[in-house]
């Protein structure tokens, strides 16, 4: 029996006309000597064609990003849409994904809806503690709600995790 081939991708006429270039610079070196580094350098810079490589886009090969999706229909003022793909997101992730709670609440407050809106933000908050933005998200959500001292609390717990975030709701 044979043995496998050690380049088996390259065809037979190949790899002699390897083994017999190898041999030719082995007897020229000695004469000709070593490159020098800029020959090196220049034949490093020559540009080889090569064909495109083309690769598929995620909507080519039919995958949707439901979150950016989310993000992108609730951008666009469509709130239903944002609340289905932030659904589909968060069925994907076992409902462990905190910015698609967090993108549900954001829906579900535009939707009038704070009720439900304050329970996606404290999912968002259980899974992602230390987010400054879930908790301003409740804030306002409790705010809606009418419960002020409670918004309060969530506020100043917010901006002591991110003191960015004072442009979302003004400091108690």
């Amino acid at each position: 029996m044979s043995s496998p081939s050690p380049h088996p991708i390259r065809p037979l006429w190949a790899r002699r006309l390897d083994r017999w270039t190898l041999r030719l610079a082995r007897a020229v070196s000695p004469v000709l000597g070593r490159p020098t580094d800029g020959l090196l350098v220049r034949l490093a810079r020559v540009a080889r064609p090569s064909p495109p490589i083309e690769v598929p886009s995620a909507a080519d090969l039919g995958i949707v990003d439901h979150l950016d999706e989310g993000r992108r229909a609730l951008s666009g003022g469509l709130h239903a849409e944002a609340l289905f793909h932030f659904r589909e997101r968060l069925r994907e992730t076992d409902d462990a994904d905190p910015w698609a709670w967090h993108g549900r609440g954001d829906a579900l407050q535009l939707l009038d809806q704070p009720d439900d809106a304050l329970l996606a933000y404290d999912r968002a908050v259980s899974l992602q503690a230390g987010q400054g933005l879930h908790h301003m998200g409740r804030a306002n959500a409790l705010d809606a709600l009418g419960r002020s001292r409670q918004a309060d609390d969530a506020t100043r717990r917010a901006l002591s995790l991110d003191p960015t975030l004072t442009w979302v709701r003004p400091a108690p």
